[in-house]
């Protein structure tokens, strides 16, 4: 397994509600380097704006891979969703998925779909929110396809959406889609809020993810809490899983200290000290 940190890209407006390193990417790309990690997870708002030459040309000057592409923050700052019942934001959100496949493609990587899928819309048809969300995860997936990008899904607890919330719902969503490309990302806060068995879901989802965040229970740096991540790396160890673990925290109490207190606790766990 290689481990990762996520990177704000320049388009991504600067606030603390962002989990990722944020300020100017030589310097994040430097100090991610500088640190330990193997990879720089990007996290973007509207990927049509990113330089990709830049960005490759920091990844080969920092030894550093991009092993994701997070679309959270077409969310978060784009405000738009797949579950939107304007079509015009429907559309968008479509598109924006379409440009993060794009940004992908240059480094042979993945996207995923957490927040931008958006889920049951206040006083709207659920089941059509559902279908307009799933025509979407098919339209991304067979945009991807030819591209050679897969697509994960992450589900996301039940407080911050309705909708494909625990491991096994992201998994029984991958079979709907069929798509051998289309697949779920696991993260550890989200497990922690709405999987039975965080531990016990890394078992079962063997074949189905093929990407991880790694985060305690609070949100911030992982160690800091009380997930049990000695057991889940075991997990991972278990299974076979031999690609990118990522770590997504707030900044807190600055970006440094959360870099730097993440990769300190991690790297023993995943034999990297």
């Amino acid at each position: 397994m290689k481990l990762s940190y996520h990177v704000a890209t320049p388009e991504v407006k600067i606030l603390p509600s962002v989990t990722s390193y944020q300020g100017d990417l030589e310097t994040s790309f430097k100090r991610l380097h500088e640190v330990g990690y193997e990879g720089a997870e990007l996290m973007v708002c509207d990927p049509c704006k990113i330089d990709k030459a830049q960005l490759k040309a920091l990844a080969r000057k920092y030894s550093l891979e991009i092993p994701m592409v997070c679309t959270g923050e077409v969310f978060g700052q784009g405000a738009v969703s797949f579950s939107s019942t304007d079509p015009e934001i429907n559309k968008e959100a479509v598109k924006r998925a379409f440009d993060a496949v794009d940004v992908a493609a240059e480094f042979g990587t993945q996207i995923n779909i957490g927040r931008l899928r958006g889920g049951l819309v206040w006083g709207a048809d659920p089941e059509g929110c559902k279908q307009r969300i799933f025509d979407a995860f098919c339209k991304v997936a067979d945009y991807a396809k030819p591209k050679g990008v897969r697509v994960a899904l992450e589900p996301v607890n039940e407080l911050l959406l309705n909708y494909i919330n625990s491991t096994q719902d992201g998994m029984a969503m991958v079979d709907k889609v069929a798509r051998d490309n289309f697949k779920i990302m696991i993260d550890t806060n989200h497990m922690w809020i709405s999987d039975i068995d965080p531990i016990k879901s890394v078992y079962e989802a063997k074949g189905y993810f093929t990407h991880v965040h790694l985060v305690d229970t609070n949100r911030l740096w992982p160690g800091n809490l009380k997930f049990d991540f000695p057991s889940f790396i075991k997990a991972l160890n278990d299974i076979g899983y031999d690609e990118w673990c990522s770590v997504e925290v707030f900044s807190r109490p600055d970006q440094d200290t959360a870099l730097e207190c993440s990769y300190k606790y991690l790297a023993p766990l995943m034999g990297k000290a």
